[in-house]
């Protein structure tokens, strides 16, 4: 509960700097939090290293999301599960119950502020309200995504953006395409024993973290 209230609390932050509607409010006569600055998160994976500068201005509420996520090493041991020519998707952590905590915890919807060129990186959905903790990073321009109207809800709003080692994001092992999708009940139930006994080419982040800003 209080990481919810200090998530809508930076939403509510957001929409008053922009001149935003006032329908989600401050609670009582606090002033308005700033919107924290960009932060980077260094990603070693497998297959090498990537950093990603992530954009609280572009999407707050996600942004939000993905500090925290990297703060209790979510994505630790997290699979590529997804990579073909247009993206590479991760965000499952391999652990079950912790999964079904996060990516089960939906956040809400925001427009698109930035657009989904080679490099970004955007939360994966279904529905409204179902970002969770499924990332997907951009290998080619997918503009398209920036307004696509997709089961309900408009657009994809990038978060951040690959600063270094997208050579790396290239390398990444794409072999299995969009097979492993088929598959994505077994992966949010089994985690990365199923993954590794059917996928076992698929390469994983091996740590994540925040970076302070003098690298």
């Amino acid at each position: 509960m209080k990481r919810r209230i200090q998530v809508i609390g930076l939403v509510a932050a957001w929409l008053a700097a922009c001149g935003g509607s006032e329908e989600i409010g401050t609670v009582g006569e606090t002033e308005p939090e700033i919107v924290p600055e960009a932060f980077r998160v260094e990603f070693v994976t497998s297959a090498g290293t990537f950093e990603v500068e992530f954009v609280p201005e572009w999407s707050p509420v996600a942004v939000e999301r993905v500090r925290e996520l990297v703060d209790i090493g979510f994505w630790q041991g997290a699979r590529f599960y997804r990579v073909n020519d247009s993206y590479a998707q991760f965000g499952y952590s391999g652990q079950p119950e912790l999964d079904a905590t996060w990516i089960g915890d939906g956040l809400p919807d925001e427009p698109s502020r930035a657009s989904n060129v080679r490099g970004s990186v955007s939360f994966a959905r279904g529905g409204p309200g179902s970002r969770g903790a499924i990332l997907f990073i951009n290998r080619v321009d997918n503009t398209p995504l920036d307004e696509l109207e997709w089961q309900g809800v408009l657009g994809f709003p990038p978060v951040g953006r690959v600063v270094t080692g997208m050579d790396v994001v290239d390398s990444l092992h794409g072999g299995y395409g969009e097979e492993t999708m088929e598959w994505e009940d077994s992966i949010a139930t089994v985690g990365n024993a199923f993954l590794d006994r059917v996928y076992p080419e698929l390469d994983s982040i091996v740590s994540v973290r925040r970076l302070r800003d003098d690298g």
